[in-house]
């Protein structure tokens, strides 16, 4: 027994002598710890205290370096720079467009059918009292279950839910969701320098409220009606368009563009130019929702049915009016005949001489 009482006796020592140690390391305080950063370089309970610069969380932009003034930075890009981002934005805003743009022509449509309902309405309800389809009693109305009462207020029902659906049809198309979305899309254009029209439509949109309006033409709600017949489509701002090129001697046209944006008319004007050797001039219509007898075009901003020639090559053959060098005969004063004199060899001196 006396053997057993002495083994619990060093148990309990060793045990208070493990919690003595313990104890004592709090004890060391400071002064422990910059040892054994100093041995090891890193202490699990505290850190370099020293204050550290703060780092900037949105890139900053800097200036070009000067010559020996260390490293150089990157400069800001300049316009069209960023080509891949500027295509898909690009996409991106035709894709939201096309979406979100429901024609709004549909409007009053849609507004003339609800006030007709809400005149129904009240015809049925005046119907309904003239009737007496209800009874009442304290504070509460029943319909009578005759047929007449039924079959009127079943009517009553129907319009109402019609109504109901016409102003959720009414409210998504005067949504501003995808008129945010494109915003923010045309800011992304201006900030990558996609476009000096991407830059003033952001400018124009951060401090107007007309949300119908385009950088390319004035709308109606803009307050002032172009001169000329304009775009009827200015109600879609960032649609697609089909270019197609007309030939102006019997208004013959083929397309360009099948689905572009006003921002690259320019470069359509540059290839309808190449492509036929009489002259031309590229026209566009919304595509989809546009047809060839609405299309005008980009340099005046005129209708194709206006045109002198308009579908003249339905009528007629025009001798002489083809968009093959060999084949085309330029009629006096035109631009064509200019072109085609540029195009023809010069002759030899010597040739002049004789």
């Amino acid at each position: 027994m006396s053997g057993w009482r002495n083994l619990r006796l060093r148990a309990i020592a060793g045990v208070a002598a493990v919690l003595a140690v313990a104890a004592s390391v709090p004890l060391l305080g400071p002064s422990f710890v910059p040892s054994a950063q100093a041995q090891s370089g890193w202490w699990p309970f505290g850190g370099d205290d020293r204050p550290r610069r703060p780092e900037p969380r949105e890139p900053m932009y800097r200036g070009p370096a000067q010559p020996g003034c260390g490293p150089p930075v990157r400069e800001a890009p300049p316009p069209m720079a960023g080509g891949n981002i500027c295509l898909q934005l690009e996409q991106r805003l035709v894709a939201e467009g096309q979406r979100g743009n429901q024609p709004r022509d549909v409007l009053p449509k849609i507004e003339a059918e609800m006030r007709q309902l809400d005149r129904d309405i009240r015809s049925a309800q005046l119907q309904l009292d003239r009737n007496e389809c209800y009874e009442t009693w304290l504070f509460s109305r029943t319909l009578k279950r005759s047929r007449v009462c039924v079959d009127l207020a079943q009517k009553s029902e129907d319009m109402r839910r019609r109504q109901s659906e016409l102003d959720i049809q009414r409210q998504q198309i005067m949504g501003t969701s995808t008129r945010s979305m494109q915003d923010e899309i045309i800011r992304e254009l201006a900030r990558n320098n996609c476009g000096a029209n991407y830059q003033q439509e952001a400018r124009r949109r951060g401090g107007s409220n007309n949300p119908f309006g385009s950088f390319f033409w004035q709308d109606e709600e803009s307050g002032a009606r172009p001169q000329t017949p304009s775009n009827q489509f200015g109600a879609l701002p960032y649609a697609t368009y089909r270019t197609l090129c007309v030939r102006l001697c019997d208004g013959y046209y083929f397309p360009i563009s099948f689905a572009t944006l006003p921002n690259h008319f320019s470069r359509d004007v540059d290839a309808c130019q190449s492509r036929c050797a009489a002259p031309t001039e590229l026209y566009y219509h919304q595509n989809p929702g546009g047809a060839v007898e609405e299309m005008v075009s980009v340099a005046e901003n005129k209708p194709y049915t206006s045109m002198k020639n308009a579908f003249r090559h339905r009528k007629e053959y025009v001798e002489g009016c083809s968009c093959k060098q060999a084949e085309y005969v330029p009629t006096a004063g035109e631009p064509g005949e200019r072109k085609a004199q540029a195009t023809e060899p010069r002759p030899a001196q010597a040739s002049q001489r004789r």
